[in-house]
């Protein structure tokens, strides 16, 4: 993939309220979030058929584990068509949260939290990264040589939506939907 085909100025921005009719109720943390996946420790996966979660330490070698898990879970639920979109959502949220997510905690105890729910009918996944810092993510327009600041436009670049959903006293929760038909 060549990111300096993909323009600086992208049309597909954050979204809070575009209606899918994928979405549970909005009573469940950030739509599609199920919050029994979401406690995990460290260091711990759970894999269902309607979901899968990891979490991770808020350091550089868990955006590679991130993207390893969520290759194997979208072979094991036969999407693999979506594998390289997924897998480079997954290296931006799960990095960005890796750098952001300032705690009073060290990076490695920090917990950042990866959710991935299937729609196999609609040839979908959606991409969820939790993480304690409360300040939603912030798209830059990055120059032309700069070496940072292209993640969130390659993040609406490869996903149909995205956006990110607060958790009161919890910190936030970004969001990207993968697959090639609109809901």
């Amino acid at each position: 993939m060549n990111t300096e085909l993909v323009p600086s100025e992208l049309h597909a921005g954050a979204s809070w309220g575009r209606s899918s009719r994928t979405r549970t109720p909005e009573s469940t943390r950030g739509g599609w979030w199920d919050p029994s996946l979401g406690r995990l420790g460290i260091g711990e996966s759970r894999c269902a058929p309607g979901g899968a979660a990891a979490s991770f330490g808020a350091v550089p070698d868990s955006v590679r584990s991130a993207r390893e898990f969520g290759a194997e879970n979208l072979a094991a639920w036969g999407l693999t068509r979506l594998a390289e979109d997924v897998r480079l959502i997954i290296s931006e949220l799960v990095g960005n949260a890796c750098r952001h997510a300032v705690t009073d905690e060290p990076p490695e105890r920090t917990r950042v939290t990866l959710q991935l729910r299937p729609f196999p009918r609609d040839g979908a996944v959606v991409c969820m990264v939790a993480d304690p810092e409360p300040r939603g993510p912030v798209r830059v327009e990055a120059h032309h040589f700069a070496e940072s600041g292209r993640g969130l436009g390659l993040v609406a670049a490869f996903s149909r939506e995205w956006g990110w959903n607060p958790v009161d006293g919890h910190g936030k929760i970004v969001w990207a939907i993968c697959g090639s038909d609109p809901f």
